[in-house]
């Protein structure tokens, strides 16, 4: 873990993406675990991650259930 104490931008991708999962989980485990404890950085990394999956959670049901917004009649020429 000391690695991850170094900028994101110096790590190489895989390195970065380690370093931020685990402290995702470790902001969620303390959230669910200890609430009154929790940091206000764990209270916003943890909001952060419910958006994103309430974002993903909406995508895909209107993926699989798209609105029809225009008309699917073929248009009639009025020449």
């Amino acid at each position: 873990m000391e690695s991850c104490e170094q900028p994101l931008a110096s790590m190489t991708f895989c390195e970065a993406v380690s370093c931020v999962w685990a402290k995702g989980e470790t902001a969620l485990n303390s959230v669910l675990q200890t609430p009154a404890t929790a940091s206000i950085g764990d209270w916003a990394l943890t909001l952060l991650v419910g958006l994103v999956l309430l974002n993903l959670v909406i995508m895909l049901f209107r993926a699989a259930f798209p609105r029809r917004r225009f008309d699917e009649r073929v248009p009639t020429s009025r020449a």
